[in-house]
């Protein structure tokens, strides 16, 4: 029975490693005759300076390794759920001049406000649920309804 998951389990031998050295460090500081101490303490600063390093290393390539996986994971949903089809009649134009300068996670998010409008969310629902302004739920719920009678017709 694996305890971690296969992609921690680096991460966790490199911790125990770091815990292990420091407690070996207070030990070997204590242990030492008074007269090496300052030595001893040098060696150790080194030691602990390594560990440290390595500790670094392994949170910067988690960090790299779960933004990696985030980015496909985005993909992934902005090709399944955003495509050409579902985000026609979608009020891009006036969300600019209502919004300008947004990134591209909050387009994603009033995409996903504008399907739930499709589906028939009103702008209370929006403004609640996305933090969005009343102003931009209601844009996007009219937009969505327009969408709606205009594909019925």
């Amino acid at each position: 029975m694996r305890l971690l998951p296969r992609s921690q389990s680096g991460e966790a031998v490199a911790i125990s490693a770091a815990a292990v050295v420091l407690i070996g460090a207070a030990v070997a500081i204590t242990a030492s005759p008074v007269r090496d101490r300052s030595v001893v303490t040098l060696v150790l600063l080194v030691v602990v300076a390594a560990a440290g390093a390595v500790l670094g290393v392994v949170g910067f390539a988690r960090k790299q390794r779960s933004r990696h996986a985030e980015v496909e994971l985005e993909r992934d949903t902005v090709e399944a759920w955003f495509d050409a089809p579902s985000l026609e009649g979608f009020p891009a134009r006036s969300l600019d001049e209502l919004l300008p300068g947004i990134g591209r996670a909050e387009v994603l998010r009033l995409q996903t406000a504008w399907l739930l409008a499709i589906q028939g969310h009103d702008a209370a629902w929006l403004t609640e649920h996305f933090g969005v302004s009343a102003d931009v739920a209601r844009l996007l719920v009219d937009s969505a309804q327009r969408s709606g009678s205009s594909s019925r017709s």
